[in-house]
């Protein structure tokens, strides 16, 4: 090659870029795509998880239902009648990339003392129709669609809702909003959609992340999901709750600070509420934890609200 770039046959020789640089070159590209489209699917997106197991494998004779929801949404769902005389009705509402069926262990805790329970796939998640969660946006309509057809089947009696992570935020938001709902029991629940995005994008990064970037990233999920993050703030929804509610976290939850319970607590506007914080308990080992002390707790409450 001569001092002009050409090559021995009188061509312009080009040189050849690093490929480092290249690399360098398509970061913004794989940031652009991650930030407008991976990352905002993630957050709205469940994982679906399907379990080949029902009441049946339990011991208990059940229904296999399904609901349909205003919007139309059909949602797969399981009715286990109570064992004896049935003093009230129970919605469980599981939380994100669950399913109906890793709430069976509540079973022969709640059917065998008089409690009607109707399980439910989340829109979006297990045998159930749907894409995409919105964290309670929408999904409080399909909470009082399944509070009201549990009180067809299982009859006129106290009917509340019991809601873990996902499901406790989705709890919260039902009961402030309707009067189908007559109790609630709250477990492991964020206070505000930003906040919990925020936190959970900072300690799977490593990254110190600045909150409007993860504003950012829901401001696209909300598009493509067709909700209001903003609106998802169950400690807001908490103020408009009159309803008796048990608030139940883990001490040690590390996915959803256990301060969010305590948020959550002091912000319901109920007169009738109690807080269960268990020593030691993560964000999804609180049955474990707690053992025999949780069910006892918890059956107390519910014996307090439906007499």
């Amino acid at each position: 090659m001569d001092e002009a770039g050409r090559a021995p046959d009188g061509r312009k020789s080009y040189p050849i870029l690093p490929a480092m640089y290249w690399f360098t070159l398509m970061i913004p590209v794989v940031l652009v795509v991650a930030f407008t489209t991976w990352l905002p699917e993630r957050i709205i997106r469940p994982r679906r998880r399907t379990v080949n197991l029902d009441p049946r494998d339990l011991g208990f004779a059940f229904e296999s239902l399904e609901l349909t929801t205003p919007e139309g949404v059909a949602l797969a769902a399981f009715y286990v009648p109570a064992t004896i005389p049935a003093r009230g009705n129970l919605v469980l509402l599981h939380g994100k990339d669950s399913a109906k069926e890793l709430y069976l262990e509540y079973l022969p805790q709640l059917v065998p003392f008089g409690y009607n329970l109707l399980l439910y796939d989340a829109r979006g998640h297990g045998r159930s129709q749907g894409e995409f969660t919105t964290f309670g946006y929408h999904e409080w309509q399909d909470a009082v669609t399944a509070a009201k057809h549990l009180r067809h089947l299982g009859g006129d009696l106290p009917t509340g809702v019991f809601g873990h992570s996902m499901g406790g935020a989705v709890a919260l938001q039902t009961m402030a909003r309707s009067v189908a709902i007559e109790f609630g029991i709250v477990e492991s629940a964020f206070t505000h959609l930003g906040d919990i995005t925020y936190r959970y994008a900072r300690r799977q990064s490593g990254l110190p992340l600045p909150r409007w970037l993860t504003d950012r990233i829901l401001d696209r999920a909300e598009k493509i999901a067709r909700f209001r993050h903003r609106e998802v703030e169950p400690v807001r929804a908490a103020r408009s709750v009159s309803q008796p509610t048990l608030i139940i976290h883990g001490e040690d939850d590390r996915q959803i600070d256990v301060d969010n319970g305590r948020q959550l607590y002091a912000a319901l506007g109920s007169v009738h509420k109690e807080l269960y914080i268990i020593p030691r308990a993560g964000h999804d080992n609180i049955t474990e934890v707690g053992a025999d002390g949780y069910w006892w707790r918890l059956r107390a409450f519910l014996a307090s609200v439906t007499g």
